[in-house]
């Protein structure tokens, strides 16, 4: 049975709870934890973006002139969607110290944004090669899904291109085969 990740919530939320937390030698002094809210990494999504329209046909296994252009525009909807994305994921960078902050040594020779322990550092540096390594990824998804698009438009193109050939062929051939049997020759 598979667990419907739609239905979880976005964020859980507790305020019921009360957590003493020594900080000290004696039992007065303490911290008290009075509850706690964090993201469900469970929860799934579709962004309001790439939900499809109301009445769409869905998936088609066959194509046409028209499919082909609902086609272009869901690629174009995605990268759009993927390459809106990356401009805001610039905010991610900019909570973990910037740029620079994963840098051996943080920004300026300051601690990284994690704390001045080694292990801080190293994480920080960690941390800014995968984002850049995410960014970078999805700046490729979009552009393939922009190139996709472009080819599809093309094949469209051709199709339309071969099917007024097509056509065109259709008439010359009902012509001749008229003319051949208006002339009741049978050749």
């Amino acid at each position: 049975m598979t667990d419907d990740r739609t239905s979880q919530p976005e964020r859980f939320k507790n305020d019921d709870m009360y957590i003493p937390i020594p900080v000290g030698t004696t039992p007065v002094s303490c911290l008290a934890l009075t509850g706690f809210e964090i993201d469900n990494v469970n929860h799934a999504a579709t962004p309001e973006g790439l939900v499809t329209a109301p009445g769409e046909a869905g998936v088609k296994t066959e194509w046409d002139a028209s499919s082909l252009d609902s086609a272009i525009d869901w690629l174009e909807t995605h990268a759009a969607y993927l390459n809106k994305l990356t401009y805001k994921m610039v905010d991610i960078q900019d909570l973990m110290g910037g740029a620079a902050a994963g840098m051996a040594g943080g920004v300026g020779g300051q601690a990284s944004p994690l704390g001045g322990f080694e292990w801080a550092g190293r994480l920080a540096a960690k941390h800014q090669g995968l984002y850049r390594d995410t960014e970078a990824g999805v700046q490729r998804l979009a552009q393939n899904l922009y190139d996709a698009a472009e080819a599809l438009r093309q094949v469209k193109q051709n199709y339309e291109t071969a099917e007024e050939q097509n056509r065109m062929s259709a008439l010359d051939m009902q012509r001749v085969f008229g003319d051949v049997a208006g002339r009741g020759d049978g050749r």
